[in-house]
């Protein structure tokens, strides 16, 4: 073979490769479903009982995907770990102030990353840090897997953190795309800036909403937080600005999924 064939065998090859690689990525499942996590704490000394807490999900490779729980009005610096992996973000995470007694603390997670897209299935961990006065907060971690199969995982006592019950339930049934329009509506549409999104719940859950483009791209996140069942709205009117053309607003529960077409005109 002559070193142009060999040259051009080797660029086919390199091609290839990376095709099949963002094809095989295309391909990840992304599993809807939520995770629900909870621990009591217990009294060592400089923990006493106030203390900081901050409960996060990792990648298995050590990648921040969310805050879940953040309680430090002061010495938040001592999270050392949390900090460093986080960068201090607490996009839909409970917060709160210091901690003033031991207590069980609990998270819901709907299985999004702080852009609210749902992550792919895989490997992940659930953080915990503990800290008051220095930089060596005892931090504890469970393994989780998040794929189409429920999880049920109940860790051994630790000296700080005892009673952890985790439980990754999978939406088995698949996204529900406009399932039921009554639950899930923007009115006006074309957006004005009277425009809202209306929607209500059924139970206590995960609420991420965020607004993309005609190509899939986040153009913002427009909630992220907890919320109780009930009826919701949120304005859309800010949106408005936006440059004309159609856009898509998607609700994820971990449950279900809800998708709406909006136009912004001139």
């Amino acid at each position: 073979m002559s070193m142009k064939k060999r040259i051009i065998f080797s660029i086919m090859v390199v091609i290839l490769t990376i095709s099949f690689n963002l094809f095989t990525k295309s391909l990840q499942a992304q599993t809807t479903g939520n995770l629900t996590f909870s621990v009591t704490t217990t009294s060592t000394g400089n923990f006493s009982p106030r203390h900081v807490i901050a409960i996060w999900i990792e990648k298995s490779d050590g990648t921040f995907v969310k805050t879940k729980l953040k309680k430090a009005a002061a010495r938040v610096q001592y999270l050392n770990q949390w900090v460093a992996k986080s960068g201090s973000n607490v996009v839909d995470a409970t917060t709160g102030a210091t901690v003033s007694a031991h207590q069980t603390e609990s998270i819901t997670w709907n299985a999004t990353d702080v852009t609210g897209a749902t992550v792919a299935d895989g490997d992940y961990k659930l953080w915990i840090q503990m800290a008051w006065s220095n930089n060596n907060g005892p931090t504890y971690s469970i393994a989780f897997t998040k794929n189409a199969t429920a999880a049920h995982i109940t860790p051994a006592d630790q000296t700080n953190y005892t009673g952890m019950v985790l439980d990754w339930t999978p939406n088995t049934a698949g996204i529900a795309e406009n399932q039921n329009q009554s639950t899930f509506t923007v009115t006006p549409n074309p957006v004005t800036s009277q425009s809202s999104i209306n929607y209500s719940l059924k139970e206590l859950t995960d609420v991420t909403i965020g607004l993309y483009d005609v190509t899939g791209k986040l153009i913002n996140v427009l909630f992220d937080d907890n919320q109780t069942a009930g009826n919701y709205s949120l304005s859309l009117a800010s949106e408005e600005k936006l440059k004309p053309g159609t856009y898509f607003v998607k609700m994820n529960t971990g449950k279900t999924q809800h998708t709406e077409r909006v136009l912004i005109l001139k």
